[in-house]
């Protein structure tokens, strides 16, 4: 990618945090595929993105973090799009979440979480974390969160997605398949997610605008084999400058950073896409 202003916001390479032997570990099972933090990105909030492969009996140990977390797992089928084809056991406080659906977790900060158990996977499953500060970090017996009786609020599995106008919502159908959507009206307290398969071209944000809080946008290639082929092509405006973006891409968007048009120029396979903005729902200013 040629030199520019811009190029400091777009991540297409991983910058692994861990170490080889970390790393190493998590290749037994998983590949990922991109990191975003402070460092890689300064002023950024935290985000990895990864495959997941293969059952995994070793787990993080229960921990807790000072900020908000969302953690997302996607089956890899755009035809079927809520089969996860596999099974996560996940632990909030003291109550077992067996997840075998396509879901995002919210998990709100003191909230203590773990193990996260990979049982089975028939295919790929894509996964994500992102929470809102700079870096990722836990501390393993600093529990904030008032204990409760059911955990399973913070848990989506099916699209609960605000009230856009109709023919938003028809064109949108032409051209992607939108999966979960999170903010504080579906969770109380969560920050703002939305998920969607892009499957054909489109030119999709026409107009340029901004927010008053800090986005994260990717853009993934559904084939685990080749995971940073995007197979196809999409134009991402940052102010006034084009990217044509052909690889996996996570972009940071600081608040009051004007941002597209977003154009599918082509799809020759879905495209795994999502917004995250640090605010609990999604407003823009043009």
């Amino acid at each position: 990618m040629p030199e520019s202003r811009y190029n400091k916001y777009v991540v297409q390479e991983l910058k692994d945090p861990f170490s080889p032997e970390t790393a190493a570990r998590y290749a037994e099972f998983a590949k990922r595929i991109l990191w975003i933090d402070d460092k890689v990105v300064p002023g950024s909030f935290q985000m990895n993105c990864s495959w997941w492969l293969k059952p995994n009996k070793k787990s993080p140990p229960f921990h807790t973090h000072d900020v908000n977390e969302i953690i997302g797992f996607f089956g890899n089928d755009p035809d079927d799009p809520y089969n996860l084809h596999g099974e996560v056991e996940f632990w909030l406080g003291d109550q077992k979440q067996v997840i075998d659906k396509t879901s995002m977790v919210f998990i709100p900060a003191g909230l203590k979480h773990c193990p996260l158990i990979l049982k089975r996977a028939e295919k790929p499953i894509f996964h994500f974390s992102v929470v809102t500060s700079g870096y990722w970090d836990m501390e393993t017996l600093k529990e904030m969160h008032m204990p409760e009786s059911d955990y399973s609020r913070y848990v989506i599995t099916e699209l609960k997605a605000p009230a856009f106008k109709p023919e938003f919502i028809e064109d949108y159908k032409k051209f992607a398949k939108r999966v979960l959507w999170m903010d504080k009206n579906v969770v109380p307290g969560a920050f703002q997610m939305n998920v969607s398969w892009y499957c054909k071209p489109q030119n999709h944000a026409s107009v340029a605008h901004e927010h008053d809080v800090d986005e994260i946008i990717g853009f993934f290639g559904g084939d685990a084999d080749d995971p940073y082929n995007l197979n196809g092509e999409v134009e991402m405006w940052i102010e006034d400058e084009k990217f044509l973006l052909t690889k996996s891409t996570l972009l940071f968007v600081p608040a009051g950073m004007k941002h597209c048009p977003l154009i599918i120029r082509r799809a020759d396979r879905p495209v795994f896409h999502f917004s995250v903005v640090t605010g609990g729902t999604y407003q823009l200013k043009t």
